[in-house]
């Protein structure tokens, strides 16, 4: 089965070193629109977002990830033979790799009407959480600066489950203080 590394991400800074270690260990790219745009630019073969979610591109490009069969490709048990047939029925990709950061809340957010579905991150915190729940068999990373660390990790084949559990960790603790930023901003508002 082809493996998938979904890369959405607001911070695209060294985006290409990750991108380009996963393809040299067999993975295939799926990324938003505005990270693709990086990683055309930089000669990054991808398949964009909208080719595995099927979403329409309305609400001017506000949901892009979310979907049902990203949920499913990310979530599902791969120690399941029912699930990997109705994945495969389905049609779904297999989504291994969930690279993910939001974009900082307070510089997109300067007063109560910004605070709306383009600027607050939704599909950004859904991808890391559902990557997160799912790390025995899915690989999430939400840090640029461990983009080497991992590049290195996938070369020495040392991507275990301890590593994941250690990516996940990281990442429900940047979704948390993400959410706590919102509430602190609502609350000062």
């Amino acid at each position: 089965m082809t493996r998938y590394a979904l890369i959405s991400v607001f911070n695209k800074t060294n985006i290409s070193i990750i991108a380009s270690a996963l393809i040299k260990k067999g993975y295939k790219i799926v990324a938003t629109p505005g990270t693709g745009k990086v990683l055309k630019k930089n000669k990054i073969n991808f398949t964009p977002i909208a080719e595995v979610t099927h979403n329409p591109n309305a609400f001017k490009d506000c949901i892009q990830a979310i979907s049902s069969s990203t949920a499913i490709g990310i979530l599902f048990d791969r120690n399941s033979s029912v699930h990997k047939k109705q994945l495969n029925t389905l049609g779904l990709k297999q989504i291994d790799v969930v690279i993910c950061n939001f974009p900082p809340l307070h510089e997109v957010v300067k007063n109560i009407n910004d605070f709306n579905i383009r600027h607050v991150d939704v599909g950004g915190p859904f991808m890391t959480r559902s990557a997160a729940v799912n790390f025995k068999d899915v690989l999430v990373i939400i840090d640029i600066n461990d983009y080497n660390k991992v590049a290195k990790a996938l070369k020495n084949n040392s991507v275990d489950k301890v590593f994941r559990k250690q990516m996940a960790i990281k990442a429900f603790t940047y979704s948390y203080k993400y959410d706590l930023k919102i509430v602190e901003w609502l609350k000062s508002s």
